[in-house]
């Protein structure tokens, strides 16, 4: 690369822009180099990408998001992509060529050492939202029979080609998975005796099939650094650190808020307008026809509304104050399917216990609107619909908004996506109904 000649004489100027960047984030960290391409157009941020050198550029596209760094690697000269591509971890190298064009991957996959580009197609058998889809290749086994002495001097031939070593597994001859190694049983351990002997067996393995979900959980409740990922055989397939746990917890989190509010999950700033049009308009469809639904509603009191025209100024909070309540239980019920928590009893737990906030919640809010209304306008009446109708329109609220998540889930849609818009028409037509269908009752003192 052109940053490797330059290193030779450090008196040279550079000679383009892309060297003169290369030469100012070259001893930087990783992640601010990271922060430095992503602010930078995808041909540019190549330019700086070529003038570095391999490792170092390796190392920044591995910090930034892969999307981007697919980007950049786009418009990358071949050559340099494929070596780049070479120096990065094995999945950090898969997450970003996944973002890639088909033919451009191939291309570049074809012109990687034989052994990274064997990596790469082995990794590429397993969806990316599995376990064998997060693994990295790089994982340190040691056969069964080898001495202590024999182990300690393997670990050292592996520090100079894994950047990383959190475990070391014992493997037998087939790479079936027996057992992990303890660094201080290894060390005081009689160098003349096997490291079978020595291992700690019954170690906790990752299926490569397992859901990312099922990875994250159990990353949380074990507080494991790495996980080693085993096949239908339970043959040891790579590894699986915390640091792509966090970034599937982070990943999860973003998309779980995108689609709350009705966005794709994988939409992000560049995405084109033509994928954010189909992810988008159906639910949008959906919840115009249930806004229609509420205006149906209202419109069954347009006499009453007429004749007290002071109501349409508490319609909106009445609704409002509904979604307010219904959003603040569904955030809670959508973590809690997030993290498992979805069992029958729990659900119906959540729903009693929601009801009493609805109802204890109604009753503080009715009564501030309430006091608002007799001071305001000057009528009791209206203060006491008002009062009812937040009372009952908050207590169905956080009942809809806690419980509509667990039955999206069970007819199998996902529950940040979906639920939002029905629980959204509860609070609307039930709002709506119930204080309109109040001023009905409560007309003759409303109008005295």
């Amino acid at each position: 690369m052109q940053m490797a000649k330059s290193a030779q004489n450090p008196s040279r100027e550079p000679q383009t822009a892309g060297e003169a960047i290369a030469q100012q984030i070259e001893d930087i960290p990783a992640s601010e180099g990271a922060n430095v391409l992503e602010e930078m157009s995808p041909n540019r941020a190549a330019d700086v990408a070529e003038a570095l050198d391999p490792r170092t550029a390796a190392d920044i596209l591995s910090e930034m998001e892969p999307g981007a760094a697919a980007q950049v690697i786009e418009e990358m000269a071949g050559p340099e992509a494929s070596v780049v591509l070479s120096a990065m971890d094995p999945d950090d190298r898969m997450d970003v060529l996944q973002g890639v064009e088909r033919e451009r991957r191939d291309e570049l996959v074809a012109d990687l050492p034989h052994e990274d580009a064997d990596e790469v197609r082995r990794l590429a058998s397993y969806p990316p939202d599995t376990a064998g889809g997060l693994m990295t290749t790089d994982v340190t086994a040691l056969h069964e029979d080898l001495t202590v002495q024999e182990a300690i001097g393997e670990l050292r031939r592996l520090r100079e080609r894994y950047e990383q070593m959190f475990y070391s597994y014992v493997v037998d001859g087939r790479r079936h998975l027996l057992g992990v190694l303890s660094m201080r049983d290894l060390i005081l351990a009689n160098p003349e005796r096997r490291v079978g002997d020595i291992m700690i067996q019954g170690v906790r393995a990752l299926p490569a099939t397992l859901d990312q979900h099922e990875v994250a959980r159990l990353f949380q409740k074990l507080n494991y650094l790495a996980m080693p990922v085993v096949d239908e055989r339970h043959r040891l397939l790579g590894l699986v650190t915390v640091d792509d746990v966090v970034d599937v917890i982070e990943r999860e989190t973003t998309e779980d808020f995108q689609k709350f509010f009705g966005a794709g999950a994988e939409e992000r700033l560049s995405t084109p307008w033509q994928y954010s049009f189909r992810t988008r308009t159906g639910w949008l469809v959906v919840n115009l026809a249930t806004a229609f639904l509420a205006g149906w509603v209202v419109s069954l009191f347009d006499s009453t509304i007429a004749a007290m025209t002071v109501l349409a100024v508490y319609m909106p909070i009445v609704a409002g104050m509904g979604g307010n309540a219904s959003a603040q239980a569904m955030a809670v019920a959508i973590r809690g399917i997030a993290v498992g928590e979805s069992g029958l009893h729990l659900v119906r737990k959540v729903l009693m216990r929601e009801a009493m906030v609805g109802v204890l919640t109604g009753l503080v809010c009715g009564a501030i609107t309430a006091a608002v209304a007799v001071l305001w306008q000057g009528n009791w009446a209206l203060g006491a619909v008002v009062w009812l109708a937040l009372v009952i329109n908050h207590t169905l609220a956080c009942i809809s908004g806690a419980g509509i998540p667990f039955v999206m889930k069970r007819l199998g849609y996902d529950p940040a996506q979906s639920a939002t818009i029905f629980a959204t028409t509860v609070t609307d037509v039930a709002g709506f109904f119930g204080f309109l269908g109040l001023a009905y009752l409560f007309l003759p003192w409303l109008k005295g």
